[in-house]
């Protein structure tokens, strides 16, 4: 009778720990599905965040925006001056230099360094341009991208003007400085969409008439000490530095005489009223 309680009890234990190991294993399958799941949310609160980032890094960089120069390629264009609705940058290629497609609006490039630049449209198409030292073009509003593939280092100012129909204020036709003082103001390219672009050049003790400018900018080709006096007979010295770029917004009127030793060269973009 011992013997069989015994071997009873030894049944009922030897159930008891079955049922025992048997919920630890499920207690334990539970636990390991909730760290599972847990693991699982972090990694995709993580990957969310990532993908942020690199679509915030895609704008910026991406070729199928239309960003402007200075973002899409900070190395080579320099912003010099932003006032009015125009800019003036400095854009430099080294051989081999390359920017990924931006937009520029209206614009005039004076070329500094010549070079030859490869540009990409955004339809692919691909031209090849010999830009000589001195050169001036005045182009319409467009997308491409740019690439040195000449042996010498591409430098160019790049006049940008932002405003909507290019429209300056008007100025007095008989005041227009090509027209008083021909002799300093040559037309570089004619006034078609409301940009003009000319280049005055004063011998040392030269003078003009006075005159004025619509909104302008500015780049010293050639710098010397000059005197302007303006409409109500005021004078201000002001010396011109080589490599200088200015924006002069409003219709300003004045003479100028150059009180240096050297000629003066300065390249004027005017935004005129259409």
């Amino acid at each position: 009778m011992l013997l069989r309680n015994t071997c009873n009890f030894l049944l009922i234990k030897k159930s008891i720990m079955k049922q025992i190991v048997k919920c630890f294993f499920i207690a334990l399958g539970i636990s390991t599905v909730i760290m599972s799941c847990n693991s699982n949310d972090k990694k995709t609160d993580s990957t969310t965040t990532d993908t942020s980032a690199i679509t915030s890094e895609t704008l910026v960089g991406s070729q199928e925006n239309d960003i402007d120069a200075v973002k899409a390629a900070p190395a080579l264009y320099k912003m010099l001056r932003d006032s009015a609705e125009i800019k003036i940058l400095e854009v430099n290629y080294k051989p081999g230099d390359s920017s990924i497609m931006h937009v520029h609006p209206d614009n005039v490039l004076y070329v500094i360094d010549g070079g030859t630049g490869e540009f990409t449209e955004k339809d692919g198409s691909k031209r090849v341009t010999a830009l000589k030292a001195g050169m001036v073009a005045r182009r319409p509003a467009g997308s491409h991208a740019v690439k040195n593939v000449g042996k010498t280092t591409l430098r160019a100012i790049l006049f940008e003007i932002n405003r909507p129909g290019n429209v300056g204020p008007a100025i007095d036709a008989t005041m227009d400085a090509v027209k008083v003082s021909p002799a300093n103001y040559k037309i570089v390219v004619p006034d078609s969409t409301g940009i003009r672009v000319l280049m005055a050049t004063y011998k040392a003790g030269e003078s003009s008439g006075k005159h004025s400018h619509a909104d302008q900018a500015i780049y010293v080709i050639e710098g010397s000490e000059t005197e302007f006096t303006d409409k109500d007979g005021g004078k201000h010295p002001m010396a011109m530095v080589k490599g200088d770029a200015r924006i002069i917004p409003g219709v300003t009127t004045h003479s100028a005489k150059n009180t240096g030793k050297g000629t003066m060269k300065v390249l004027i973009v005017e935004v005129n009223k259409r």
